[in-house]
């Protein structure tokens, strides 16, 4: 298969967790480093409605003032507090070339990969793609 003929479904994460927009930050904190993951698709309903990171909990945890996102310093804070909104998408039959242009352009890192109904099919990442270009 040439470059050409790569789809983003060739390359994405397909087995990914999700966080839901009332989970607490800690929890989603655990999940993160539980998964080894640093992106999480917010999903409600079934439908994906944001995105949160470990960057945007390393955020948190600094204007909080904490090195350690506790259950108490994040107190009631939830996920919905802090994730991304008017996310970033890309069909699952797109090459992997427009997923490349719009994360290597940037401050993205990772896009939430939909099915052809619309529905998360996985996600890819700045490190699937630098994986794809150095196979």
């Amino acid at each position: 298969m040439t470059s050409l003929e790569v789809r983003v479904e060739d390359v994405m994460t397909r087995r990914i967790a999700t966080a839901r927009p009332d989970e607490s930050l800690h929890e989603v904190w655990f999940r993160l480093g539980e998964e080894h993951c640093h992106h999480m698709p917010v999903v409600e309903a079934g439908r994906v409605v944001g995105m949160i990171s470990s960057r945007d909990l390393v955020r948190v945890a600094n204007r909080l003032g904490v090195a350690k996102l506790s259950a108490a310093a994040v107190g009631d804070h939830t996920v919905a507090d802090v994730m991304t909104d008017g996310l970033e998408t890309i069909e699952a039959d797109e090459p992997i070339s427009a997923a490349i242009e719009r994360i290597g352009k940037g401050d993205l890192h990772a896009l939430v990969v939909l099915d052809e109904q619309e529905q998360l099919a996985g996600i890819v990442t700045d490190r699937d793609l630098l994986q794809f270009m150095l196979s």
